[in-house]
């Protein structure tokens, strides 16, 4: 399956079951699509080998995710050692990856994976106080059931104090043994993260609106891959920063993502340029520094943002 078709593929299976969602088109983006239901937000990495995907994409993905409480993804077909199985989950720089089955088998069918992968196999986590419980309720000792099972009797203990992982043929005896599932699954949907927020900007010019955004009150965090270089928020709101020298088509394809990302995510966008005319591309405003430098506070800023692109709303209709 081409990466193009594979991305089609993940936009329906998501659009099918109620998720909005806004597409990325940026070279070496960390991710490709973003999309929201009710209260879950989603990144997306799209890749036909995980593999490829580079720890720097990775990183950004995670902070994105920390950053708007979403969960990072990423969707593929294989990796360098094979495809990836349906039903198993797969893990890259500490996001999870799956294959575009095993996203429909979750959104459409509602079956959570239970299988993931590590080197060596395939392992599940299985509930450690229900093994327990029906260890003795089925009157076996410790020493009894890790020889059936051909384990140590270490790691029976810690299957049951849920410390370790159990391989799936072992889980697989558990639960023929018992007649019990015990495998728990993984909810991937609502997978949390951690991030390194502390990442220093790429150019003077980065480092200067940064810093006159964090005088305005905002919190501010680079990304490196996405079609915006920053994300900055306060208590209320949230703004998708790009920052260039100067307009250009790839700044006009950026601004033109950044609206519809911003549409998902419930956030606004604003482009800082070194030297522009204001104005407005898609939603998204792009303003000289000179602009972000005579904005007092953080509403100020937002206000700016707000009636820029109220008044060109009001000159198409008028």
């Amino acid at each position: 399956m081409e990466r193009e078709k594979l991305i089609r593929t993940v936009e329906s299976i998501l659009r099918s079951t109620g998720y909005k969602t806004a597409r990325m088109e940026f070279k070496g983006s960390c991710f490709e699509i973003v999309a929201s239901r009710l209260l879950l937000l989603l990144f997306i990495k799209v890749s036909t080998n995980i593999d490829s995907v580079t720890e720097e994409q990775a990183e950004d993905l995670k902070r994105l995710a920390t950053f708007f409480k979403a969960s990072p993804l990423i969707v593929g077909i294989r990796t360098k050692n094979g495809e990836l199985e349906e039903g198993v989950v797969y893990e890259r720089f500490g996001i999870y990856a799956l294959s575009p089955e095993t996203l429909y088998d979750i959104l459409v069918e509602n079956e959570l994976p239970a299988i993931f992968a590590e080197r060596g196999g395939f392992y599940v986590r299985i509930n450690g106080r229900l093994l327990k419980n029906l260890r003795e309720k089925h009157g076996y000792s410790i020493n009894e059931l890790a020889q059936i099972l051909g384990v140590s009797r270490k790691s029976l203990l810690n299957y049951e104090r849920g410390e370790q992982a159990v391989s799936l043929d072992v889980a697989i005896r558990l639960e023929e043994l018992f007649d019990e599932p015990l495998a728990e699954p993984l909810d991937v949907l609502h997978s949390r993260v951690e991030a390194n927020l502390d990442i220093i900007p790429d150019t003077p010019l980065e480092r200067e609106v940064f810093e006159r955004l964090k005088y305005l009150g905002l919190g501010v965090i680079k990304v490196k891959k996405a079609p915006f270089n920053a994300v900055s928020r306060d208590d209320e709101f949230k703004i998708l920063t790009g920052i260039d020298e100067k307009k250009t088509r790839s700044t006009i394809k950026r601004a033109e993502m950044v609206t519809e990302v911003s549409k998902i995510v419930n956030s606004d966008g604003v482009f800082i340029l070194q030297k522009t005319k204001t104005e407005v591309v898609g939603e998204v405003p792009l303003i000289p520094k000179k602009s972000l430098e005579e904005v007092r506070d953080a509403d100020e800023l937002i206000e700016l943002i707000e009636g820029l692109k109220k008044e060109i709303k009001k000159q198409l209709f008028s």
